[in-house]
């Protein structure tokens, strides 16, 4: 049943893009080890964990050469040094105090680790993120870092609005940030199930999509 549902998201992609220039991540949260094992020999290289102890549970079991663990949900400081080097990016990255211990980290780990700033668009008291009005200073105050590597922004839009409005102004603020500070951004984290189409048709790099490809939770 999951290789049916990856191959539909694939069609899907492909209808919007050429699908080498998407990254597809299944969420696989709480979700066996046994359907990555499936998803990854379907052909999925990429997966996205949201609890910390989920993903050192799944990437210390099942990690072949070519698959990628991404970490998308929110990481508690005192947990940092369990994912820093494990993740292919961490993708939740929300405030100076988290930027800088992942830095501290990395140094000790003497790895580079790739992140995403995640920006709370809809101002909603129930996610995390960088208010949009403070993302310049915001950038200015984590650029000084040098063991990590922002590869661009992530977002989640209120689910009760249109999307695809909140995408836009996620590229648009990304645009913004390369210019004004003289930066590259590639990518953009922004898509889950219901939405990742109009995502990709406004710029996203990276789709994050669970239920898709594995069903309900």
């Amino acid at each position: 049943m999951l290789i049916p549902n990856l191959e539909a998201v694939n069609e899907q992609i492909i209808s919007c893009t050429v699908l080498n220039e998407i990254t597809l991540i299944g969420v696989s949260k709480k979700k066996p080890v046994e359907m990555i094992k499936e998803a990854f020999g379907a052909g999925l290289k990429d997966f996205g964990e949201n609890y910390v102890e989920e993903f050192i549970s799944k990437q210390s079991q099942y990690h072949p050469e070519g698959l990628n663990y991404h970490f998308i949900g929110r990481l508690p400081t005192k947990k940092v040094r369990k994912v820093v080097g494990k993740a292919q990016l961490i993708h939740s990255v929300d405030s100076f105090k988290l930027a800088s211990k992942i830095d501290f980290v990395a140094s000790e780990e003497k790895v580079s680790q790739e992140i995403l700033i995640q920006l709370n668009q809809g101002s909603e008291a129930s996610k995390s993120g960088v208010e949009v009005i403070e993302i310049e200073s915001f950038f200015k105050s984590i650029l000084r870092f040098s063991n990590i590597k922002i590869r661009g922004l992530m977002s989640i839009p209120p689910f009760d609005e249109d999307a695809r409005d909140y995408f836009i102004e996620l590229r648009e603020i990304r645009d913004f940030l390369e210019l004004k500070l003289d930066i590259e951004l590639p990518f953009l984290s922004m898509g889950m199930s219901s939405d990742f189409k109009v995502a990709i048709e406004e710029g996203a790099t990276h789709i994050r999509v669970g239920t898709s490809i594995f069903g309900s939770r």
